[in-house]
């Protein structure tokens, strides 16, 4: 488990730099596609509810450090996406468009009212949020869904270095 939670974590970080330094200094994009959590919920349904946790701790604190938004204010919310996608590990095959794109997606929206719900609580803060009726948010929701089944795939060629199971017994359909 430590060694797949450290390849985890490499690719968390990866993503982290990627969305960080690179996806958002493109001039045309309205907002950044959010890259590290779909590697979160990946890891969430490859391995269970801990593991969706800690990856979603570990992403949030990676966001934290590297974003400069008040420290952990993404450990919160992702740390619960993590734990509540882990939950389904054991029913949903992963592999395909259809889960990918239906849990991103669900992910996305859950994503944005929990920041709606911490900025209510918050008021102070200088968060960036934006209604989830607007052209923000639909393109980050469609940017989430289109890059998800790219993501996963991509992230399904590490399943056995990623996996804290035993991969002999998992039936590949990729």
């Amino acid at each position: 488990m430590v060694r797949s939670l450290l390849i985890s974590t490499l690719f968390l970080f990866a993503a982290t730099i990627i969305e960080s330094s690179i996806l958002s200094n493109i001039s045309f994009l309205l907002v950044v596609p959010d890259l590290v959590l779909i590697c979160c919920i990946y890891f969430s349904l490859l391995n269970g509810k801990l593991y969706g946790e800690v990856s979603g701790f570990i992403s949030g604190l990676f966001l934290d450090f590297i974003t400069g938004v008040p420290f952990g204010f993404n450990c919160v919310f992702r740390t619960l996406i993590g734990y509540i996608t882990g939950l389904f590990s054991n029913t949903i095959i992963i592999s395909g468009l259809v889960i990918p794109i239906a849990s991103v997606g669900i992910a996305t929206l859950t994503k944005k009212l929990l920041i709606f719900l911490i900025s209510l609580f918050f008021p102070k803060l200088s968060l960036n949020v934006y209604s989830i009726i607007s052209y923000e948010f639909l393109f980050e929701f469609c940017a989430n869904i289109i890059l998800a089944p790219v993501v996963f795939k991509f992230l399904s060629f590490f399943k056995p270095q990623l996996s804290i199971h035993d991969t002999k017994d998992m039936i590949d359909n990729d």
